[in-house]
This record gives structure tokens, sequence and C-alpha cells, in this order.
């Protein structure tokens, strides 16, 4: 392994120490149980929606994504009937 090598290698191990330390820090600023409230648009839920089902899902997402389509179609529904 070269000098070059070396360099290249402290520069990731740097880079993923930082991340990881940032990462410890969002999470230890959020407030647990946040619930907030977010407007949306008919036409940006509409094109929410429609980027859900271009995607493809794997395992664990899949029932996350699933609530979250839910919520985004009742929210949809009652932006209909207003």
């Amino acid at each position: 392994m070269g000098l070059s090598d070396k360099v290249k290698q402290q520069e990731v191990s740097s880079e993923e120490e930082i991340r990881k330390e940032v990462q410890q820090e969002v999470v230890k600023e959020q407030p647990k149980n946040l619930k907030t409230s977010v407007e949306l648009s008919k036409d940006e839920i509409t094109m929410i929606l429609a980027k859900f089902a271009q995607l493809e899902f794997k395992g664990v997402e899949i029932e996350l994504t699933y609530n979250l389509i839910v919520k985004l179609q009742n929210t949809y529904k009652k932006l209909l009937s207003q």
C-alpha cells in the first residue's frame, strides 16, 4: 500500500467518523414523539403518490411506505371534499 492509498484510506475513515458523529448529534437533538402538521396541495400529493407508484420497495420499507401512502391518500380525499 502506497502513501496515496494510505492517505485515501485515512480520508475515508475521517469522513465516516464525521458522518457518524453528525448522525448521533441529529438523533440527540430530535425530540421524542414529535408530531408535525404538513400542509400539501392536491397537486403536491398527486405528484408524490405518482412517484411512489414508480419506486421499488424492499423489506422493512414496505410497511412504513404503505402507512405513509395511506396517510397521503386520506389527506388527498379530505382536500377533494373541501
